[in-house]
């Protein structure tokens, strides 16, 4: 083949499959003719013709787009000013006579096949980064529909401009992109009048589900759907059985045609040779599709979904009675299926193990691997090896735990969502509205070849019981005479965690460390001393809820009753924090040194600085195990990176005097005595109103006595996390040493038998296992993996088919209304502040602040928060409790928030009803969220980004 014909390569050319030639579009199309799928013929314009384009631009050319490498992407009118110059420099130039040639010799070639004098073409843009499962770039670069032959040329440099649009220049680099690694094709196809056309998917691009396929479909040409400007028919098809759930007929109230003439067809830019006129009143409630021709349609797609081995989003038109594919890509906003699949052939749901600890985050592999280990260790202890096969399942970089086994009982089908509401009410709502929908699918069917597995499952549970029920019961008892000391409770707490930490760190060699910090608790040992330990706590819940029963009126006196413990852990977290920035305040030289973000080498040497540096080590002495999103035992510890903890204190010193910060604990402790005074007084009412004003000063006394030590648990068990990590860590350390690994972080992108292989070879002296080299290629991708995930909202809910149930949308909300779950009383408003990283970010005094999750990590930044946004929680996670601790309005379960909300918008909380308004378009207050994102949850059938380009046929 000459270099003059791979200018031009026709869609069945075996070479028209290679991305690199063709483009993302080109070679999709390619390989859906290659399959033997209906594709209206044409040819590609090949990278190498743009190239030689390019290379005619020359120096201009070269120094035009070192002009738009050296902008910041974050000057959207600087980026857009030398985006413009390199695309001016682009269309100055001619592309050489030998691609025109070939490309006129193409074109002649498509218009003796279709036989018309008068043929138009659809000429659009095939980049190599576009319809990539990963950045499809839809609608970043240019398309131009019924273009005259002597045009196409012209269009052909104009799409090959297209690869600088300013739009698509700002999404390479939100993707990460560079603009020299991408290369632009052109496809170029006769023009076909479609009778009707639209949009395929083979998943639910909403409920993500990959067994329900949808259908957008309109009359005449696609351009009026995918702009936006008419109203399609919807419907959605069983997969498996061919059904057609359901269909919707839109209005329809205008059609996009082909100009009538090839003259009006050259219109100027913009205009595409289409125009949209009205559609008849007698037409527009006719179906556009048949319940037939939709199973015709799902079939064409489930073939390009087998060809590709993704979900795809297809682009068809519908001529004289056959479907042509007019385009195929995956659908990119689809959160990944959970893996290993189930092997019962029965729908799985599972539930996020992050979300229930308020972590919604994506985790490295290894730290996935040792999650995973300690999910898959409850099977057996609960004797349940036969039916939960696989406890624990990954997705989108997530672990999810199998709910399945336990919804086998109509009772947990019946109570689970009621439980979960307390931890995640997104959660409980999607599980609510899957059961509703397909909870017979869950039922057990029991067999005789299962009864042996339900003898010893029953055996083990009651033995279980048997050991750990009795302890609670009398543990329960105790306390709702007299409520545990709070000390005493902390300390049980606190031992466990340093005895298991100091276990794990005690073992003799890096591997046996790493080995231990994947070994499975003791499960029933744990549950038969820690159940009767945690009492106090369910006597606190369910005396919160009996208060709130009580006085169903009086929502802001019970909240206050809990709160106002200087015992209580995130109390004493902030308070240390406020003594510190007290300590900074008695040294003039430290506060100025902090606020000038000086690091703890520079307040060494700083007047007062020792004295500053001794009260945070005696913090680090008590919280320096605690971190930010601690679960994830691939991040520092406090005590390793306190910069979050001086960025609090910095905060601090900006916007409170000294010693306000205890003052507030006092206020709130007068507030908790006047609360309970007034609830008694409440009670006292009738002939029996003395025993009742009794019953509520003990219930308030113990619950009070109780609530307290809700954070105690936690702070035992970081210890144990802190172990982990510091062996992790140790380990990726050691194998960096030895050459095994290139940078000590990369031990985070091992998977466990990796790292042990490597720690083994590290033993035995060195082996060809674990070496960096065969390491580098895997630990490359699972970062990009991890990247690309990192960003994405994950559900706290999914099923085995892809599905994320979640509860249905009030479309009654005013304009710019969020809704979650309020979970403290009270109503803000005030500047958002939107944080993704606590770990530098600090949020002002009177601020909202706007997060994904809150676990303990974030406690420093409750300390200015004048209310809480969060896009997961419960009323019992720990941004309630912190919230209702502080008496700051929250809401949480706030789909999108860090999304829809951005940094100095205001905003109204109102904790009691659950809602956050949007007030006005803010100013951002800086570059990492003065934009909002892409809600990776979005309903991809309305995407304003899709090409209009539904009419190439």
């Amino acid at each position: 083949m000459t270099s003059d014909q791979q200018f031009a390569l026709t869609l069945d050319d075996a070479d028209a499959t290679d991305l690199a030639l063709t483009g993302g579009k080109g070679s999709a199309l390619a390989r859906l003719v290659g399959a033997g799928l209906p594709v209206p013929g044409g040819v590609v314009v090949t990278t190498a013709a743009t190239s030689a384009l390019f290379d005619v631009a020359g120096d201009d050319f070269e120094a035009a787009l070192d002009r738009l490498d050296a902008v910041d992407p974050a000057d959207t009118t600087a980026l857009a000013d030398a985006a413009e110059t390199v695309r001016a420099v682009i269309r100055a130039a001619d592309l050489p006579p030998a691609t025109v040639r070939t490309v006129d010799e193409a074109l002649a070639g498509l218009a003796a096949d279709t036989d018309d004098a008068d043929t138009t073409f659809a000429v659009r843009s095939s980049a190599t980064a576009e319809d990539l499962p990963e950045a499809s770039f839809a609608g970043q670069h240019e398309t131009y529909l019924h273009v005259p032959r002597d045009a196409v040329v012209g269009r052909v440099r104009d799409c090959a401009a297209s690869l600088f649009t300013d739009r698509a220049v700002a999404y390479r680099a939100r993707n990460g992109v560079s603009n020299r690694d991408v290369a632009m094709a052109v496809v170029v196809q006769p023009t076909v009048d479609a009778d009707a056309a639209g949009v395929l998917f083979t998943a639910d691009p909403v409920t993500g589900n990959r067994r329900v396929a949808t259908v957008d479909a309109t009359f005449g040409l696609g351009e009026a759907l995918v702009a936006g400007e008419t109203t399609p028919d919807s419907a959605r098809v069983d997969r498996d059985s061919g059904a057609v759930l359901d269909y919707e007929v839109g209005e329809k109230a205008v059609v996009t045609r082909a100009r009538s003439t090839a003259a009006d067809a050259a219109a100027p830019a913009g205009t595409g040779g289409t125009e949209t006129v009205p559609l008849s009143s007698d037409r527009r409630g006719e179906r556009v599709l048949s319940d037939q021709q939709l199973r015709t349609l799902v079939d064409l797609g489930e073939r390009a979904e087998a060809l590709f081995d993704t979900p795809q989003d297809v682009e068809w038109a519908l001529v004289d009675g056959t479907f042509l594919l007019l385009q195929s890509r995956p659908v990119a906003s689809l959160f990944p299926v959970p893996t290993p699949e189930p092997t019962d052939d029965r729908l799985h749901v599972y539930v996020s193990v992050g979300h229930m600890q308020a972590f919604p985050e994506a985790m490295p592999p290894l730290v996935r691997d040792v999650w995973l280990r300690y999910v898959e260790a409850e099977a057996p202890a609960f004797g349940m090896e036969s039916f939960w096969t696989t406890p624990a399942v990954e997705a989108g970089e997530r672990v999810y735990f199998d709910l399945t086994p336990v919804l086998r009982l109509k009772t947990a089908r019946e109570d689970l969502p009621d439980s979960f509401a307390n931890i995640n009410e997104p959660a409980a709502e999607g599980l609510r509205d899957l059961l509703a929908r397909r909870g017979d699918e869950f039922a057990a069917r029991p067999t005789l070849a299962t009864v042996p597995a339900l003898a010893r499952m029953g055996w083990t549970v009651g033995s279980l019981s048997a050991a750990v029920v009795p302890r609670t019961l009398a543990s329960v008892a105790r306390t709702l005479v007299s409520p545990p000391d709070p000390a005493d409770v902390e300390a049980w707490f606190v031992t466990y965690g340093r005895l298991e930490a100091d276990r794990v760190r005690g073992m003799e060699t890096p591997e046996a460390r790493a080995r231990a910090a994947f070994a499975s608790l003791d499960i029933p040992e744990i549950l038969t001393e820690l159940y009767p330990r945690i009492a106090p706590l369910f006597v606190a819940f369910a005396l919160g809820g009996w208060l709130k029963r009580r006085f169903p009126d009086e929502a802001e006196d019970v909240n206050a009753v809990g709160r106002g413990f200087p015992e209580e852990l995130v109390t004493r977290i902030n308070l240390g924090l406020g003594d510190l920035a007290d300590v900074a305040r008695d040294h003039p030289a430290v506060a100025d040194a902090l606020r000038s973000r000086a690091t703890l080498d520079d307040l060494e040497s700083t007047d007062g600085g020792d004295a500053f540096l001794a009260a945070l080590d005696a913090y680090l002495d008590e919280f320096g195990h605690r971190a930010t999103g601690e679960i994830d035992v691939s991040r520092p510890r406090w005590c390793e990176d306190p910069s979050g903890l001086l960025g609090a204190v910095r905060a601090n010193l900006a916007g409170n005097e000294s010693g306000a910060h205890r003052d507030r604990l006092h206020r709130l402790e007068r507030q908790a005595e006047a609360a309970a005074r007034r609830l008694e007084s409440r009670a006292d009412i009738g002939p029996l109103g003395p025993l009742r004003r009794r019953v509520v000063r003990h219930v308030v006394r113990i619950y009070r006595g109780t609530v307290l030590v809700r954070e105690y648990p936690k702070q035992g068990v970081a210890h144990l996390f802190a172990a982990w990590h510091d062996v992790l860590a140790d380990a990726g350390e050691s194998l960096a040493r030895a050459g095994r690994l290139d940078d000590p972080d990369d031990v985070w992108f091992l998977r466990r038998e990796e790292l042990l292989a490597a720690l083994d070879g590290d033993a035995d002296g060195g082996s060809d296992d674990g070496d960096a080299a065969e390491l580098r290629p895997r630990i490359e991708a699972r970062r990009r993996t991890f990247e690309r995930f990192r960003t994405v909202d994950a559900p706290p809910l999914l099923t085995s088919e892809g599905e994320a149930p979640r509860p249905p949308v009030d479309s009654d909300l005013p304009a710019g209304t969020l809704v979650g779950t309020g979970v403290s009383v009270g109503v803000v408003e005030g500047v958002a502040r939107v944080v993704r990283d606590p770990r530098v970010a600090t949020v002002q005094p009177g601020e909202v602040l706007v997060a994904p999750s809150t676990d303990p990590g974030w406690t420093p930044l409750f300390l200015n928060a004048a209310a809480l946004v969060s896009e997961v929680g419960g009323p019992v996670s720990h941004g309630a409790l912190v919230a209702r601790e502080y008496g700051l309005p929250a809401v949480v379960s706030v789909r999108g928030a860090t999304h829809s909300i951005r940094t100095g918008q205001r905003v109204r909380v109102d904790g009691a009803r659950g809602t956050v308004e949007v007030l006005d378009d803010g100013v951002a207050g800086d570059g990492r969220s003065a934009a909002p994102g892409r809600d990776s949850d979005s309903d991809e059938r309305a995407d304003p980004d899709r090409d209009a380009e539904t009419t190439p046929a």
